[in-house]
């Protein structure tokens, strides 16, 4: 199976969708989600991945992107996260800017509220809302994950900022005392 082939399958699959309510939800044959799915059509046309793409609510390079690239933490992204073990998600965050992190706690964050809109259409005990709370979960722990690496990143960036002021204070006020400026550091 083709990459885009395999991400379509898995995107499908966390939605809960058959191959022919993707078609219909894209406004494609079926024939067409089965044969991009199964690497008989190695290179979908750019406007029919938009399409599946517009229709499992996920940008389109998603469906493109292999899992290797989506693996560098500079692209931090939900097929990324959901690819990811969690080591490894770890030590993508890890190595991630704050603008990455911080996008990435918004599509988490949308994630979940997806999937907790989406459970509360099946019963609780069905095999189906048990998937789906274990998505939740699983996305919650993301979510957290990453906002507490992002709560990190601010504070080091804060203090690396109140240390550079309080060096231009001491630059620029040399009537202070030297023991004050030995307790700023």
């Amino acid at each position: 199976m083709a990459d885009t082939g395999e991400r379509l399958v898995q995107i499908r699959r966390l939605r809960m969708w058959t191959q022919a309510r993707l078609a219909r939800e894209a406004g494609v044959s079926p024939t067409t989600v089965s044969a991009i799915e199964t690497g008989k059509i190695g290179h979908p046309h750019f406007v029919t991945l938009g399409k599946l793409a517009g229709a499992l609510g996920v940008a389109p390079e998603e469906l493109l992107v292999s899992r290797a690239a989506v693996e560098e933490p500079a692209r931090l992204s939900m097929g990324w996260a959901r690819d990811s073990e969690e080591s490894e998600f770890e030590r993508g965050l890890e190595g991630a800017s704050l603008e990455s992190l911080d996008s990435l706690s918004r599509e988490l964050d949308a994630e979940q509220e997806r999937l907790q809109r989406l459970y509360g259409e099946f019963p609780e005990t069905s095999e189906q809302g048990r998937f789906i709370k274990r998505q939740i979960r699983e996305v919650a722990g993301q979510s957290g994950s990453v906002k507490t690496s992002a709560m990190v990143r601010r504070n080091q960036r804060d203090a690396v900022r109140r240390a550079a002021r309080d060096r231009e204070t001491e630059v620029s006020d040399p009537k202070r005392e030297p023991e004050e400026r030995e307790r700023t550091y």
